[in-house]
């Protein structure tokens, strides 16, 4: 691995936890961005538990780090560690990002508006789109609650046996509260005729489950390819493939296609601004890591 500068008395540190960690990309990302700007920091990672994430927070604010990323299984025990939340980290009860603020901290989970300024960065408008989403587990739910921040109207979870208890509901009840004008359709995987009207009439249709992931690549949550609208903005968050089964369905349709790395990315430059103050090179960092893919 290559050495990236030297340690000094003075040297700073920001981190994740999380588990597992072996792959995550992240020490690659933040590492690299704070040596392009020339900051006297580093970036660690450290294997966490969802019982040892309290604990582990504590022992690294101790240690004064400059920011703490947490991915699972801790997003949720985290909230114990923070002072404050953010708009979207209230919707949906989790967190992904911990920051200092004058002796408090404060939580961040920066998932969806990484994802939706991802989206943004392809020209893609977002104020009164339809946007239909595969999924209902922890992605969704905050790509979700950040889509009613953006200001659109009119979204569809497709998800699996939705008569059963479902976190997201509880999101969707919230945000009809809050935003009156906005339709939230929540559809059942199994019907496909009301699947195919949704993915069919979606300016944008995303895809938040593990469904394709390696190594089950052959798989996709999309039944019927053609039922893809050309015109439609199609996204993966799956990054390992980086071309899923999902997006190549969508490039054989002639769909725009924003993948797992952008997502990965954008999110990533969220928390790195708010750790330094500086804004990532997000074109160098996304062809680093479609390097390292």
């Amino acid at each position: 691995m290559k050495y990236i500068r030297d340690i000094s008395a003075t040297t700073g540190f920001a981190t994740v936890i999380g588990s597992p960690l072996s792959h995550s990309k992240s020490p690659l990302i933040y590492n690299t961005s704070f040596e392009l700007d020339k900051l006297n920091l580093v970036y660690l990672a450290f294997e966490t538990s969802e019982d040892e994430t309290i604990d582990r927070i504590q022992a690294l604010k101790s240690l004064n780090a400059i920011g703490i990323n947490v991915t699972m299984p801790g997003k949720f025990q985290a909230l114990q560690c923070v002072d404050e939340l953010d708009q979207a980290a209230q919707y949906v009860q989790a967190i992904n990002m911990l920051i200092p603020n004058n002796g408090r901290w404060i939580g961040f989970n920066t998932d969806g508006k990484g994802f939706w300024n991802a989206v943004q960065q392809q020209d893609v408008l977002l104020k009164n789109q339809t946007v239909t989403i595969f999924g209902s587990g922890n992605t969704t739910r905050i790509i979700l609650a950040q889509a009613a921040l953006e200001g659109i109207k009119h979204i569809n979870i497709i998800a699996r046996n939705i008569d059963r208890p479902l976190a997201i509901k509880n999101i969707i009840t919230s945000l009809k509260e809050d935003f009156p004008n906005i339709i939230i359709n929540l559809i059942d995987s199994a019907v496909s005729s009301e699947v195919k009207i949704a993915v069919t009439n979606a300016d944008i249709l995303v895809q938040t489950t593990s469904v394709g992931m390696s190594p089950n690549t052959m798989q996709t949550v999309l039944e019927n390819e053609t039922w893809l609208n050309p015109n439609t903005v199609v996204c993966d968050i799956v990054y390992e493939p980086l071309m899923t089964q999902f997006i190549q369905q969508a490039q054989r349709r002639g769909c725009k296609v924003i993948t797992g790395i952008d997502m990965l990315v954008h999110q990533a430059a969220l928390n790195y601004t708010l750790m330094t103050g500086y804004q990532m090179n997000i074109e160098t960092i996304q062809n680093l890591i479609k390097r390292h893919s």
